[in-house]
């Protein structure tokens, strides 16, 4: 069998590589195009079933941008024709793509998303079968069989199929709850929470809900117009005028992809990512669980952290 293959100056490529700290993203219809999509969808089914001793699945989940349904379409076209088979969660977290590739078969996860990005942009970020970001060296292989310079040759023996599997979302929701404190309740307690039209419009309350917490939902429909656009962590205005407004005890605004939050507190003061790091880090070090009693963090926290 042959897949169908596009040549690369079919695909408008830049000279600049591909990849970037978070994948491939840009504005649609520019760089990111369904041609592009599906030539990332196979030769990374092609690298990543090299790579793996037992060819599983590939899973995928998407933001709520308008582009998102396209650029799964095609990336599970691209996948399939590698032979691999497909699990596509549908609207998912981008923590929640890491955790289902990390605690199933999967030999990779895909997630669409351009983060806290407009919604005109998207992107491509992609997973290694532990669920962390892929290795530099199969993005490597990866970019160099979409340019046209790959040594693989083997073609698969079979069609991959496509499955919907929105149903494995549950799994994350069950792997967030086994990681809080057995009697944690937020009962009594009112949240506001700025969902910000994207991934976090189904997750977020449940698992809120779930603990006992009365809560105020601010921008909770997926909506591929207005994901990010004046609403979500990078954007706190709202958030804060709503804890004042409902008398709130704190609030928590996610970004469209809902792997960054922000939090306000019951006098609308932004609580950032250092001020959460700290806290967190705190607690579990009073717990006698921070191993090590170190914190890991990045070169944007504050010196004074």
């Amino acid at each position: 069998m042959t897949a169908i293959i596009l040549t690369p100056s079919s695909l408008n490529l830049p000279n600049s590589p591909l990849f970037g700290t978070d994948g491939i993203r840009g504005r649609v219809g520019d760089i990111l195009t369904a041609n592009l999509a599906l030539q990332v969808g196979y030769w990374a089914g092609m690298v990543l079933r090299q790579a793996a001793d037992d060819v599983g699945p590939m899973i995928i989940g998407q933001d709520s941008r308008n582009s998102s349904d396209m650029l799964a379409s095609a990336l599970a076209a691209g996948i399939t024709s590698a032979g691999i088979e497909v699990w596509n969660l549908g609207l998912c977290p981008t923590p929640g793509v890491a955790h289902l590739t990390a605690t199933s078969d999967a030999i990779g996860g895909v997630m669409i998303s351009a983060s806290h990005n407009p919604p005109e942009d998207n992107g491509i970020k992609l997973f290694g079968a532990d669920g962390t970001k892929l290795a530099k060296d199969l993005q490597a292989a990866i970019e160099a069989g979409i340019r046209g310079k790959s040594g693989l040759r083997e073609e698969p023996e079979r069609w991959g199929h496509l499955y919907f599997t929105p149903e494995l979302i549950t799994q994350y929701l069950e792997a967030i709850k086994d990681s809080l404190a057995p009697d944690l309740s937020l009962a009594g307690m009112k949240i506001v929470l700025d969902l910000a039209s994207g991934a976090a419009v189904q997750v977020a309350p449940a698992i809120f809900t779930q603990l006992g917490a009365e809560l105020i939902c601010l921008h909770d429909e997926a909506d591929g117009d207005r994901i990010n656009v004046n609403c979500g962590s990078t954007h706190l205005g709202s958030l804060q005028a709503a804890v004042a407004l409902y008398q709130a005890d704190l609030g928590f605004a996610f970004d469209g992809d809902a792997d960054r939050v922000l939090a306000v507190d019951n006098r609308g003061r932004k609580v950032d990512g250092d001020y959460i790091l700290y806290f967190w880090g705190q607690h579990l070090r009073q717990l006698g669980l921070l191993p090590n009693d170190e914190i890991v963090t990045t070169v944007m926290a504050h010196l004074s952290f």
